[in-house]
Order: C-alpha cells, then structure tokens, then sequence
C-alpha cells in the first residue's frame, strides 16, 4: 500500500519562534487544569495511599535525612543542567523508600540526568521505507525510566523531565536554542509538514493561519465513559497558555508517543525549582496539576503519591495499554519493535493477523498519529498481504472502516478504491475514556478522538509507476475512482501522491490504480466532523487553501489530482524522489511554512508558467502538462472574471468545481492528441487490457 510519509521534519527545516509558536498556539487551545487530587485520581490508588503501611512509609520518608540533604543539594546547585544530578540523586533516595510497603506489583525504575545524551528520535517515511538521514537525535534534560533498561530510544521513556532555571511566571523557551532544536525530527504538535523526502497530510493549518475558535464537540463517545462540563466549583481552569517548559514537554510527550505504536499517553514533569507541575498528555491535548512546592508538606506528600504512582500503577494507567505487544512480554512498555506481534482481532477468531513492516508511523501530538504497518492476514490455511492502518480519528466522524464497508457495498468499489477486510475501534483508546481517569474533575475533551484500527489491501506506492506513460494511465485512473466516489454523493478530500497506489492484475500482471486512506472522507452535504481543514497541504486547491471554511466540491479533489501529476513529473526521476533537501526542492514555494492563502498565490503563478512543467526524466510528457495546465488555468480565469463582474469574490463555477468541470477534464484526457484514457503500453495477449506494469 502506497504510504504518504510522514509528519517527521527536522526543526532545522523551520524557524524556531515557528516551531514555539506552533506549539504554544496548539496546547493553548487544548490544555485544562485540574486539582492536584483529580490528577492523581487517574492512578487508581487511593486505598493503597490511605493503608497505614502507606502513612509509616510517608513518617519515615519524611524524616529521612539522606533524602532531605539531596532534595536540599538539588535546591542549591547553580544553573540550570547543574540542577539534573542531584535531582535525580534525589530520587534515587526516595525510591527505595517508597516501595517499601510491598505491593505485590511494582515496576522497578530510576530517574537519568542525560543533559549531553541524546534519544533517537521517529524517522521520516516516504513510499513504505524509513527516509534516510531524518533519525536523528534529540535531548531531554532528564527522564523516568525502567531500571533495567539500556536507554537508547524515546520508547523506553516512562515519563520525561523538562527543568527550567528562570524565574516562575517569566517564559523563556529554551527551545530557541539551536544546540536544542537542530538535530530533531519533530515538528509542531498537529501540522503535518513536509519531511525531507515528501510532503504529508494535514489536518490543521500553520500558525500563520487564522483559525476561528474551537467549540465543544456536542456528541458524546458511545465507546467508553464520557466526560461532562465542570460543575460551578470545578478546578478546571481552561485556556492556559503554556509557557516554555510546557512547550518543550509537549516535544518530549510526542516523541515518547511515537515511539510505542500503541500508548495512549505519557505524563510529565516540568520542574521548576522549588515547584514541579505534573502534566499528562494524549491525541486530545495535555491535562496539568497546579504547581507543587516541595518545600510545603502538602505538595511534598502530592509529588511523592505521584512517584510511586509511577511505581505502582497499572501498565494501561501509565500509557501502555499494549494493543499489538505481545502479551507475555514482561514489560510491554519498552517493546517499540511490534514487527513480529501478532494482533487480536474482536469478535474474529477466523483471522490472525502478524505484523511485518512499519510503513509509516506520524509524530504529532494533537493529531490522528497514522501508525501503518505491512501485514500478513490469515485465514482458512492461507494468508494474504495486507495493511493495518491505525489512527486517532475523530469520534465525531465515521471512521474509514464504515465509509469502506458502505462504498464497497457497490460492486464497482473493487476496480477503484482499495479492498476493505475489516475494522474495529480499540476498547477504552479514547480521550473522553482515559481522561475518566481523573474522576469527578475530569476535564472536558473538546474533541474526542478514538483509536480505529482498519485492515485493508495491500497497494504499490504509486510512484513505483515511474515510467512516462504511466502518468496519463495515472491522472485517468484516479479521475475516475473521483468521479465513481461521487456517483455515490462521496468525496476523497484527500487526494495525494501517497493516497493513490496500484495492484497487479493477475494473470496478466497488468495494473489497477486506486485511492485509498478514506478517513477524512464525507458524504455531499453533510458536516465535516473534523475541527480542521484537511488534506495534504501541496496538493489542496487554491481555493482550500484561500478560503479554508469553504464547502468542499468536487472540483476540489480533481485540482488536487492536477497538482500531484506536476509534482510527480517534477520532483521523481525514475520511481525516486531527487530532492532530499528543502531548500533544494523546486515546488518548496506548495508547502513552506506560510500563510495558507500565501501557497495558494503561489500556486496561482505556477499555473501561469509557459513551460518547464517536467523534469529530464518526464521530458517526453511537457506538451501534455503544459496543456493540461493552460485547461485548467483558463477554466479559473473564466471563473475569477465572473466572480469580478458579480463581485462574488468566493463563487465557485459549476463548470469549474462541479461536476461540469471534471466532465471538462475528462473531456480534455479523452481528445488531447495522445490520449489519457486508453492505456499507452498495455498487459500482454490475451488480455491486453490493462496497463503494463513496465
């Protein structure tokens, strides 16, 4: 299957005040606080800490003098990274003191000061394979980990630490630093930007993007317990701007999130000396506690009852909550490799299903976190290659599974859009679910996601049709699979290079294009159900792109279609993307980190080029793009003139977004002089139908 590559780009590809920007906009909107006992509720160990072997542990806690002459070594160390030492000998001491009460299960773990060491961080995939040179590094202050474990990667994390030395209240992000940012395969919390190799899909737009305020999501989760609105005396404070601490946390969650395929959060801690606030963050956003000054009794009991949360809670309390791992593994937590797993199917013993291969694993925090792995499906003795997709999509939405199953009740679905197997969604993998956790003061979840599990037919990345003629076999293929989706009141909405892929034809080993990824699909008419625009930010109308709240039309999809031909026969030579770096990139000017509307007058302009639409490889076709984009261009004049003469600066033609205007287009396949609509190399005889693989 044909895999879009991931969000991973590195912070060297952005400027930093983007990046905080980024990421300080996004928790804005989707931070909420709750009452240091509300957020140690979700630890489920209220009757272990009210037992008295609990009150004789916290007497001679509290008395020890070791534990007291390091918390007072760490409270006076000079500087910031002089602070990460003797804070995590600190713990070292209060550790053994906590797991003396001797619960029968408890997870043995250690604090590391790393300052200098750095974690490996998600790399970047383009085309089912990790893109070289974007697994790079990146440093936390210090983190929470088994104490058996040889750190090497952010899936060993239990919970990372983020120090600060400035003042309380003053917001100096660290993260400006480029001895912080530079090697880091991050990006912002929910835009998807374009990696080093390919572009990727987006739900959310750039910061330099006016978005209109998010509402509460009015329906509620019918998969797991739901969270209500606050009563009047509620400590939910919602609205909290994040201050540079949290900002760099939310980084260290996300890569700790990437990396375990199958956790539903991670907590934190961002230590601000005397205070540490505790933080817990998921696909929702992030939940924190009130700053806790250890030098009071109170807090001090409240971060201790934290630690030996993390000693002592459930493994699915803690995040691991292993969907995939396999079950007898002793420490779930830190199996970052699921290749090999076997995954349990509901309500199917008939099916196994054994992953094989990550084909594509997104970081972001606030986002759908698309996991995709090869696998091999078996059934009645026999077994088929297939995909698992795996993603946090919106409760709101139907998810793919069923818009799959009803677009595949039509018995032409097979000849244009992938092949549906089966789907479900993960018990208790959702915000509104996990955030239960917190009890009465459970913060609100202003858009609920669920993670869905859909598995499908494997497809070739597209772009393994390298050759010239496969280019118009291409744009003819998917401009049908559109206008199939559409005789069905459906649209794509997502149509780009890594949503389209083929299958062979057997026996003839011809090739049948389809589209696939349908989570972001809807029905004409009916509400988006996402908070966002979407689509993958190269390949999105102007129109999209100028007006992000415009209702979506099907000339959209088809625009769409006309961008990722251009950028196919401008960006690959022979099957393989040619520009490995970004500012060498010809079409950078489609995805640089701008204004929405910026892109799309830069599309514009391209449109209004003579020539130079294909690279060497694809010479043979610049004719035919050249006239595919005076069509489509002319088609847009004729529209702007009579949006000038009506002053109607947002109407959409029927004859350009409509289904008029890919009647036009189709037209102009079927009557240009070398024809798109009849395969130019075909699958030997006898079939000789279907386009040649070479």
């Amino acid at each position: 299957m044909s895999q879009r590559t991931s969000s991973n780009s590195p912070f060297s590809l952005n400027k930093s005040s983007d990046i905080d920007s980024s990421f300080g906009e996004e928790l804005t909107g989707s931070i909420v606080s709750v009452g240091v006992d509300g957020f140690l509720h979700f630890a489920g160990l209220s009757d272990f800490w009210n037992s008295p072997q609990w009150l004789t542990t916290i007497n001679e806690l509290s008395n020890d003098a070791e534990q007291k002459k390091l918390k007072h070594a760490w409270s006076q160390a000079k500087g910031e990274t002089s602070q990460y030492r003797p804070f995590c000998g600190w713990m070292d001491v209060l550790i053994p003191l906590l797991i003396k009460p001797q619960r029968a299960s408890r997870r043995d773990i250690k604090f590391l000061p790393l300052n200098t060491t750095r974690l490996s961080a998600t790399p970047g995939f383009a085309d089912g394979n990790e893109v070289p040179g974007t697994a790079s590094g990146f440093q936390p202050d210090a983190v929470c980990v088994l104490k058996d474990v040889a750190l090497s990667n952010w899936g060993h994390v239990l919970v990372p630490l983020e120090f600060r030395y400035t003042a309380r209240g003053l917001s100096t992000p660290k993260s400006t630093s480029a001895t912080r940012i530079a090697s880091s395969t991050s990006t912002s919390l929910s835009l998807d930007v374009p990696g080093p190799s390919e572009p990727s899909s987006s739900q959310d737009p750039p910061t330099t993007t006016t978005r209109k305020p998010r509402g509460p999501v009015t329906s509620h989760l019918h998969s797991g317990p739901t969270t209500s609105a606050p009563k009047p005396d509620s400590p939910i404070s919602p609205n909290y701007k994040p201050t540079g601490d949290g900002i760099q946390l939310a980084r260290y969650a996300m890569e700790t999130l990437a990396a375990v395929g199958d956790r539903t959060h991670v907590f934190g801690m961002a230590v601000n000396r005397p205070e540490i606030v505790l933080w817990y963050f998921d696909r929702c956003g992030a939940v924190r506690s009130p700053a806790l000054n250890v030098e009071h009794h109170e807090d001090f009991l409240a971060f201790v009852k934290f630690l030996s949360a993390i000693i002592y809670m459930e493994n699915d309390a803690l995040g691991f909550n292993p969907f995939f791992a396999n079950a007898t593994e002793a420490n779930p937590g830190v199996q970052t490799n699921l290749c090999n797993s076997f995954v349990d199917i509901p309500d199917r013993g008939d099916l196994s299903l054994k992953l094989l291969k990550v084909l594509d694993r997104r970081t972001g925090l606030v986002c759908r976190a698309t996991l995709v792995f090869r696998a091999e499906l078996g059934k009645d003795g026999t077994t088929e290659e297939v995909v698992l997709k795996s993603s946090w999509q919106h409760v709101t939405r139907k998810s793919e599974s069923e818009i799959l199953k009803l677009l595949h009740s039509s018995g032409q679905a097979k000849d244009y859009i992938v092949g549906f197997h089966h789907g479900w969604d993960q018990k208790g993998a959702t915000g509104s679910f996990q955030r239960a956790r917190f009890g009465e003061s459970a913060p609100i979840v202003a858009h609920d996601r669920a993670l869905r599990h859909t598995i499908t037919e494997y497809l070739n990345p597209i772009t393994e049709l390298s050759r010239p003629f496969h280019i118009p076999h291409i744009g003819w293929s998917v401009l049908q699979a559109i206008k199939f989706l559409n005789s069905l009141g459906w649209f794509h909405r997502d149509i780009s290079i890594g949503n389209m892929g083929f299958a062979m034809v057997q026996p003839c080993n011809g090739v049948l294009v389809k589209l696939h990824d349908f989570d972001l699909s809807k029905e004409h008419g009916s509400a988006s159900g996402a908070p966002h625009w979407t689509g993958t930010l190269p390949f999105m109308s102007i129109e999209l792109l100028t007006y992000p709240d415009m209702e979506h039309k099907i000339g959209f999809d088809v625009e769409a279609l006309i961008w990722t031909l251009l950028w196919i026969v401008r960006v690959y030579t022979d099957g393989r993307n040619t520009f490995k770096v970004a500012k060498d990139h010809p079409l950078q000017n489609w995805f640089s980190n701008v204004a929405l509307a910026d892109i799309g007058s830069n599309k514009h302009t391209y449109l209004r080029m003579v020539g130079d639409f294909t690279n060497q490889w694809y010479a043979p076709l610049e004719n035919e793009l050249r006239e595919l984009v005076l069509e489509w261009y002319e088609m847009r004049e004729a529209q702007q003139k009579l949006r000038r003469k009506m002053n109607q600066p947002r109407l959409l033609c029927e004859d350009v977004y409509g289904l008029e205007g890919l009647l036009r287009i189709e037209n102009w396949m079927r009557t240009t002089l070398q024809r798109w609509d009849v395969p130019r190399n075909t699958c030997p005889e006898p079939c000789g139908r279907h386009c040649a693989r070479n």
